[in-house]
């Protein structure tokens, strides 16, 4: 299977893109302009969403059985899980400190044992715990294993259905959009503050799996070249207002419509081998630490922003400077994980879960592994 050189260097950059966003909410930008960009960040959840569907739909041939659905399940989880208990416990320890009166943090962490819970479970954002209770990044694991579980019957529907999956797409998005207005937020693409993320990534992850399984229509590559620009001048230009104190963003289903265009474009660019600066070799070897960044970024930030001094972000400058640096050290942050912690446990829990498999169906025939980053079953 073809390696796509640009969505590895996407996921990088959206980690990164993901870091900045939040940190912008510790150390405030007080400039407009640059502050509007910044927030335009809140894109890279969906397009994650999208990436993670499109990759494990990469491979079209799944024979399921409950041994190799367990074994699937698994080995997302192998890949993800064992670093979010790392995180959640550093947030969990936080909180009991606070609890004994060891610690007196500015903001009261989380207290709620059953909001612990379901997060260590990853069914928080299921409805059924909080959204912003201890590491506020899981949510969106919390979503992609509830993606996970459905896979079989996402898989079943692409190769049934074809592109109709697409008007399903269009259905969960608008149907979404309302039901986060009944939920009292603005729109689908900030249902998580509802504590149901996993309807934000549901047409997300099945846009991402319509696009790997389809063959689509040939485009000139200056038609592709020109698709691309506009879609980074949108990005980088077009923040329309949403009302009264209210980020500048797009939202809802036109943000979707447009985040699925600009990765169609891209899709095809990388299928047809065509040059974009995700393919540079800093980002793609730098992809592999992708998923640490983005999971322990909150912690890294919650250590290295206490300890920096608050007069360092008051001008502009000094508030990129540190946001910069805060990145920087969840970026080194997570390169040390991934080799001492991430990648070993990952690999034994992978063997475990082959020996298991083989041992179910009496052969060795069966066998998964993960690219880097996010996970992909061959």
């Amino acid at each position: 299977m073809k390696r796509l050189q640009d969505f590895d260097g996407l996921r990088f950059l959206l980690c990164i893109g993901i870091a900045i966003f939040h940190f912008s909410f510790r150390v405030p930008v007080n400039d407009e302009i640059l502050n509007s960009f910044i927030l335009t960040f809140a894109y890279f959840t969906d397009v994650f969403f999208i990436v993670s569907g499109l990759f494990l739909a990469r491979r079209q041939n799944y024979l399921w059985s409950w041994p190799r659905y367990v074994a699937f399940v698994g080995k997302r989880l192998a890949r993800i899980y064992p670093l979010h208990v790392v995180t959640f416990s550093c947030f969990a320890l936080l909180s009991v400190l606070t609890a004994a009166g060891i610690l007196h943090p500015l903001v009261e962490p989380s207290m709620s044992w059953r909001d612990g819970l379901t997060q260590l479970l990853l069914i928080h954002n299921w409805g059924l715990g909080r959204t912003l209770s201890y590491n506020y990044v899981s949510w969106s694991l919390s979503a992609l294993f509830a993606m996970y579980l459905a896979f079989p019957l996402f898989d079943m529907l692409c190769r049934r259905f074809g592109s109709w999956v697409l008007v399903g797409v269009m259905a969960a998005a608008v149907g979404g959009d309302y039901l986060a207005q009944q939920l009292g937020v603005l729109s689908l693409t900030r249902i998580q503050l509802s504590d149901a993320g996993v309807l934000r990534a549901l047409p997300s992850f099945v846009f991402g799996m319509w696009l790997a399984r389809r063959e689509h229509p040939p485009m000139p590559a200056s038609a592709i070249k020109a698709l691309l620009a506009t879609c980074l001048i949108v990005f980088l230009f077009y923040h329309p207002a949403n009302g009264p104190d209210e980020p500048h963003t797009l939202e809802g289903p036109w943000r979707l419509a447009f985040l699925y265009a600009g990765v169609y474009v891209l899709y095809a660019a990388s299928t047809r081998g065509i040059y974009t600066p995700l393919q540079w070799r800093g980002f793609t070897r730098l992809s592999r630490y992708s998923f640490g960044i983005f999971i322990l970024h909150p912690a890294v930030g919650m250590v290295f922003f206490k300890a920096a001094p608050e007069r360092w972000g008051e001008a502009t400058a000094g508030a990129v400077l540190l946001i910069a640096a805060g990145v920087l050290a969840s970026v080194l942050t997570a390169i040390a994980s991934y080799h001492l912690f991430e990648n070993p446990v990952h690999r034994w829990l992978v063997k475990r879960i082959d020996a298991w498999v083989s041992r179910s169906e009496g052969s060795s025939g069966f066998s998964g592994s993960t690219r880097d980053g996010l996970p992909v079953s061959r």
